[in-house]
């Protein structure tokens, strides 16, 4: 569902293996997101039926029926009021009525909970099974109870040998059962495999590695949208580098976004945080939410953007982009 996505990730700490978004440089980072033809985000809808091609909505939902879906689309009920001002997103109410203020409804979307795990409908994704923790693992806007495919690889749970790392090949050079990608016994032997060697590492000739210039390949996963009375103090996002790399998380909002918020009237920043990871690997980084996120108004939205800058030890550097979108 669109609507607000609240942030639970489920990580084990092993070392690399293949996540659900690889950014690959020097190619743009939205493109190839996801090493799938014909399906860009990696929502399982291919990219010519899919009304937000580049924004994970596996649910399609377009309140409006226009070209837009709703993940993508800046006015979702069509009724000339923007979602981050909009006090009833999904309802056309171009007045923006609202008998009791402060409720962040307004009087033509009374809340529904269908069911009845404490999140109205339009922020709850997943409508018909409860899940009040709202965790969605691989970020295709279906949460984990109702989505077959927890890491979003292709792959139902129920036969999937990583549920909840994305590992589309389903190797398993031991052939114990257990993927490579998440069995331990393979991981503590060396890199997943597909993790690339180091530039020149090698090289024949005098036996000196080349110098290393290529950046560590990165994936991140992390909820799109973020009710900050449920996120705690700090965003998780989860990470992984297939070298050893110094990670920094940055969440900031540009300024047509804060004053539309009633921040401020500049770019700020909303969360950040920094982390390092010894060698390849997956792990996480907490991005502490700033004073001016915890100045959003109750029923505001705001949206900003995740950069996750990942560095190895020679200085290669890569960043990955993410969209987030907040609400107190």
């Amino acid at each position: 569902m669109v609507g607000l996505r609240i942030l639970t990730i489920v990580v084990a700490a092993l070392a690399f293996g293949c996540g659900a978004f690889v950014v690959a440089a020097p190619f743009n980072a939205t493109a190839y997101a996801h090493p799938e033809p014909g399906d860009v985000d990696g929502d399982t809808v291919r990219d010519e039926v899919d009304n937000c091609p580049t924004v994970p909505n596996g649910s399609q939902l377009n309140t409006d029926g226009d070209a837009q879906g709703d993940a993508c689309d800046a006015d979702d009920d069509n009724d000339g009021v923007a979602d981050v001002a909009d006090n009833c997103r999904v309802v056309p109410n171009p007045n923006q009525a609202d008998s009791t203020p402060g409720d962040g409804h307004g009087d033509a979307c009374p809340p529904k909970d269908t069911d009845g795990d404490g999140r109205f409908d339009e922020d709850d994704n997943c409508i018909d099974t409860a899940n009040p923790d709202q965790r969605d693992l691989d970020g295709d806007d279906k949460g984990d109870a109702c989505d077959r495919d927890d890491d979003n690889d292709r792959y139902d749970d129920g036969f999937d040998n990583c549920p909840v790392i994305y590992n589309p090949d389903q190797a398993d050079l031991d052939r114990d059962g257990v993927g490579s990608a998440c069995d331990a016994d393979e991981l503590i032997a060396g890199p997943a495999p597909g993790v690339p060697a180091p530039a020149g590492a090698g090289a024949p000739g005098s036996g000196t590695p080349a110098a290393d210039h290529s950046p560590p390949v990165v994936t991140v996963v992390v909820g799109q949208r973020q009710r900050l009375a449920d996120a705690g103090p700090a965003l998780v996002v989860t990470a992984s580098c297939s070298e050893a790399c110094s990670l920094q998380a940055v969440v900031a909002a540009n300024a047509l976004a804060a004053r539309r918020a009633r921040l401020a009237r500049a770019k700020v920043v909303l969360a950040r945080g920094t982390w390092s990871l010894a060698g390849a690997g997956r792990t996480y980084v907490f991005a502490r939410w700033t004073p001016a996120a915890r100045r959003l108004r109750s029923g505001h939205r705001l949206t900003g953007a995740l950069r996750l800058t990942a560095a190895d030890a020679s200085g290669n550097r890569r960043t990955v982009t993410r969209r987030i979108e907040l609400r107190r």
